[in-house]
C-alpha cells in the first residue's frame, strides 16, 4: 500500500512539473509549439476533471496559428461541452471544423452534428443533412456509421424501405465491421418479413460475422435458425445456427435458440450430439416480455421429470394449443386488471397542474419511531415488508381460492409491499397503524408526492427471483452484462442499499367477496374532500366529490374487471376440462404465476375502508436485497430497502394521541433542516376525535 502512495505522488509530481514546462512555452517559441503545449495542458487538465482550465487551454488554440490545431482544438470543446450536456455550445464548435483543413475530422464532426439533431433535438431534416456531408473518401468509418444511420431513419422513421436497403448496402465490412454487421442483419430482416424473400434472408445473414458484432451474429443464427426451423424443416441446420446463440446475452435469442434445441431433441428432430433437452429447457429464463418461452420450458420439464402426458405433447402444435395459449391469455388477462389498477396521480389528463389532480398524494401510516429513522442524519431507507406476517389472514389468496387454484404454502416465491392510503387523515388508520408504546392513535401520517413511485409496472416482478427457481439459475446469471464482483453485504454486515432498485409503481386494491363477487376499488372517501376543502361551502365540496367520481370512473373500471375476472375463471375451466392437462402436477404452479401480478393486489371485501393502495415487489427467497432484521423478536419479518424518503414528502399528519416529544422531534427535524426545499414540509396535528 505503502509502494502504491510512493508511486502515486511520483505521478502526481511529474505531472505537476510536466504542466509547469508546459505553461513555459509562449507564442514566441513559435504557433506550432504553443498550440500542442495548450492542447496538452488541456488533457492533463480534462483528465484531472478540471473542465474548466481544460476549456481554458483549447479556447487559446487560434486558426491563425495553426489551422489543423484548431481543428482538433475545436473538435476537443466541442466534446467536453458534449460530455455537460451543453448542446448550442457542442453544435458551435464542431462547426468551426472545415473540410478544407482536417477531412477527416470534419467527416466525424459531421456525423457527430448528425447525431445530435436525430437523438437530442429529433430533427431528422437536420441530421440527414449532416450524415450526407460524410464523405467515405474523408473519413471511411464515420461514413459507414452514417450510411448505416440513414438506413434506420428511411425504414423506422420514413418507413421507405428500397432506400433503407440502399443505404444498408452502403456499409462495407472493410470501413467499419460492426455497422456492416448490423446493416446485413438488418438487411436480412427487410428480405425476410418485408419482402418475403427467405433466399436473399439467408444470404444476408450468413454475412454477419461473429468478430464483426457478437450481438447481431447471435441475432442473424438465430434467425437463420428460425427459417431453417419453420421455412425449409432443415432441423439438423437449424440445431446448429441455434447452437451459436443459445448462450447469447440477448434473452430473447436465448430463450427461442434454447426452446427450439429442447424442442427438436424431445421431438426427435435432430440428430448429433447434443445434450438432453432438459438441459436446453433449463436455460430459458423469465421476463415479463418472453412469458410465454418460461411457460413452455417449464411444462416440458415437468412432463419429461414426471414423465406426464406424453401423448398430449406428441408435438409442439398439440402442446401449444391444448395448454401454452390458455396459460398466456390467462397471464394478458391479469396484466389487463393490473393496468387499471395502476396509480396514475393523473385522473384528468387534460389537467396541467399537479395541485388540482384529486389523486395526487398517498399517505404512509406507521410509527413515529419509523418515521425517525428514516429521518434522522444517516436515515434509513423505506422498507417493503414480506406479505406472510400481514394482519390479513386470506393476505393473497383471495383471487387463487376463487379461482380454486392450489398454492404452495412453502413457495420460494414472496411477495413484498408497503401499503399507502389516499385518506390522509384517517382516524381508523390512526386507530389501527403504527401505535407507538401500544397507544392508539399515536401513529404519523406520512403524505408522498407522486415522485416517490415509478410507472412501469413490469418493475413489479424480479425476473432473476423468478429465475432463481430454476436449478440452472447460475447459466443465466453469468448472462448479465456486468458481471458483479462486489462482496455479499450480509457478510460484511453492511446494510444493501437501494441503488439498484428501479422506481416501483403503485396500485389500487381491489376488494372482493368471493361467496357474492362484491367489487370495490380503493379511493378517497367523501370525508377526504370536505377536510382539505373547509373552507368551501358544502354544495362547492360535493360538486369536487362528483367530479371526482366521474372521473374515477369506478362503475366503467368494476364492469370491466369483473369481465375479464370471470374470462380468466372460464379459461381455467376450460384448460382443466382436459383430463390429461388438469392432472399435470406442474399446472397449478403455472396458473399461479400467470395471475401473480395481481394476487396481493386483490383483498377481501371486509377491508373495503382502508382504501389501500400497495407497493409491491415480487422476487425469490434468495433474492440478495431481501433483508432481515437484526432484532431477534422481529427477526421472522424479513423485508427490502427501497429508498430514502425526505426529498418526497409533502406533509406529515400527527396522530390525535401522537406523544409530545415525538410532536417536538418531528417539528423541530423540519424546522432546522438544511436540505434546500422548494416548499416547507407541513406538520399537521389532526383533530380527529379521539380519547
Amino acid at each position: 500500500m505503502e509502494e502504491q502512495t510512493v508511486e502515486q505522488n511520483i505521478k502526481q509530481q511529474t505531472i505537476e512539473q510536466k504542466i509547469v514546462d508546459l505553461k513555459k512555452i509562449t507564442k514566441n517559441d513559435g504557433d506550432q509549439a504553443y498550440s500542442e503545449a495548450q492542447l496538452e495542458l488541456a488533457k492533463i487538465y480534462f483528465l484531472d476533471q478540471n473542465t474548466e482550465a481544460a476549456i481554458k487551454h483549447l479556447l487559446k488554440v487560434e486558426k491563425l496559428g495553426n489551422s489543423t490545431l484548431y481543428a482538433e482544438a475545436q473538435f476537443n470543446l466541442a466534446q467536453i461541452y458534449q460530455h455537460e450536456n451543453n448542446i448550442e455550445q457542442v453544435k458551435y464548435h464542431y462547426l468551426q471544423i472545415e473540410k478544407s483543413v482536417d477531412p477527416n475530422l470534419y467527416a466525424e464532426a459531421q456525423f457527430n452534428l448528425a447525431l445530435i439533431y436525430q437523438d437530442e433535438e429529433n430533427n431528422i431534416a437536420q441530421a440527414e443533412h449532416y450524415y450526407l456531408r460524410v464523405k467515405r473518401q474523408d473519413n471511411a468509418d464515420a461514413y459507414a456509421r452514417a450510411q448505416y444511420c440513414l438506413a434506420l431513419i428511411y425504414q423506422f422513421k420514413k418507413q421507405n424501405i428500397d432506400q433503407a436497403k440502399h443505404y444498408y448496402s452502403q456499409v462495407e465490412r472493410q470501413d467499419n465491421a460492426d455497422a456492416y454487421a448490423r446493416a446485413q442483419c438488418n438487411l436480412a430482416l427487410i428480405y425476410q418479413f418485408k419482402k418475403q424473400n427467405i433466399d436473399q434472408a439467408e444470404y444476408h445473414y450468413l454475412q454477419v460475422q461473429r468478430e464483426d458484432n457478437a450481438e447481431a451474429y447471435a441475432r442473424a443464427q438465430c434467425n437463420l435458425g428460425l427459417i431453417y426451423q419453420t421455412e425449409k424443416q432443415l432441423f439438423n441446420k437449424a440445431s446448429q445456427c441455434f447452437l451459436q446463440c443459445c448462450d447469447s446475452i440477448n434473452p430473447f435469442v436465448s430463450n427461442i435458440a434454447n426452446l427450439y434445441l429442447g424442442d427438436n431433441i424431445y421431438f426427435k428432430k435432430t440428430e448429433g450430439s447434443l445434450k438432453k433437452a432438459e438441459e436446453y429447457y433449463l436455460k430459458v429464463s423469465y421476463s415479463n416480455d418472453l412469458f410465454v418461452h418460461y411457460i413452455i420450458a417449464q411444462i416440458m420439464l415437468s412432463v419429461i421429470d414426471k414423465n406426464e402426458a406424453s401423448s398430449l405433447f406428441a408435438d409442439a402444435n398439440k402442446r401449444e394449443q391444448s395448454f401454452t395459449h390458455y396459460i398466456c391469455d390467462i397471464r394478458k388477462l391479469a396484466q389487463n386488471i393490473q393496468e387499471q389498477l395502476l396509480v396514475t396521480f393523473r385522473l384528468n389528463e387534460q389537467l396541467e397542474s399537479e395541485e388540482k389532480q384529486y389523486e395526487r398524494q398517498v399517505a404512509h401510516y406507521t410509527r413515529p419511531g419509523v418515521l425517525f429513522s428514516l429521518l434522522k442524519n444517516e436515515p434509513s431507507d423505506f422498507r417493503l415488508n414480506v406479505v406472510d406476517f400481514m394482519n390479513d389472514p386470506t393476505e393473497n389468496q383471495v383471487l387463487t381460492s376463487w379461482l380454486n387454484i392450489k398454492t404452495d404454502t412453502d413457495s420460494e416465491i414472496k411477495s413484498f409491499l408497503a401499503s399507502f392510503s389516499f385518506n390522509h387523515n384517517s382516524l381508523n388508520q390512526f386507530r389501527l397503524y403504527g401505535n407507538e408504546n401500544n397507544i392508539v392513535g399515536s401513529s404519523v401520517s406520512v403524505v408522498f408526492n407522486q415522485n416517490f413511485f415509478g410507472d412501469d409496472v413490469q418493475q413489479s416482478i424480479n425476473p432473476d427471483g423468478i429465475n432463481h427457481l430454476n436449478k440452472f439459475a447460475s447459466v443465466k446469471m453469468a448472462k448479465q452484462d456486468v458481471i458483479d464482483n462486489r462482496i455479499d453485504a450480509n457478510e460484511k454486515n453492511e446494510p444493501l442499499t437501494q441503488s439498484s432498485f428501479h422506481d416501483l409503481p403503485l396500485f389500487r386494491c381491489l376488494y372482493f367477496d368471493p361467496n357474492n363477487e362484491y367489487i370495490s376499488l380503493a379511493k378517497r372517501n367523501k370525508f377526504s374532500f370536505y377536510l382539505e376543502h373547509r373552507e368551501s361551502s358544502a354544495s362547492k365540496i360535493e360538486k369536487k366529490w362528483n367530479d371526482y367520481l366521474t372521473q374515477l370512473d369506478e362503475e366503467h373500471k368494476i364492469k370491466t374487471i369483473r369481465e375479464i375476472l370471470n374470462q380468466i375463471k372460464q379459461k381455467i375451466k376450460e384448460l382443466k376440462a382436459n383430463g390429461q392437462v388438469n392432472n399435470l402436477s406442474i399446472l397449478d404452479q403455472l396458473i399461479t404465476l400467470a395471475v401473480m401480478p395481481i394476487s396481493c393486489l386483490i383483498k377481501h371485501a371486509a377491508f373495503e375502508d382502508e382504501d389501500e393502495c400497495r407497493m409491491i415487489y415480487i422476487t425469490n427467497i434468495a433474492d440478495e436485497k431481501i433483508q432481515a432484521p437484526t432484532d431477534y423478536v422481529q427477526a421472522s419479518s424479513l423485508f427490502i430497502n427501497y429508498k430514502t424518503v425526505e426529498d418526497y414528502i409533502e406533509k406529515i399528519y400527527l396522530g390525535p394521541q401522537c406523544e409530545a416529544h415525538h410532536k417536538l422531534w418531528i417539528t423541530n427535524h423540519f424546522r432546522i433542516s438544511s436540505k434546500p426545499r422548494s416548499k416547507l414540509v407541513k406538520v399537521i396535528q389532526s383533530e380527529m376525535p379521539l380519547r
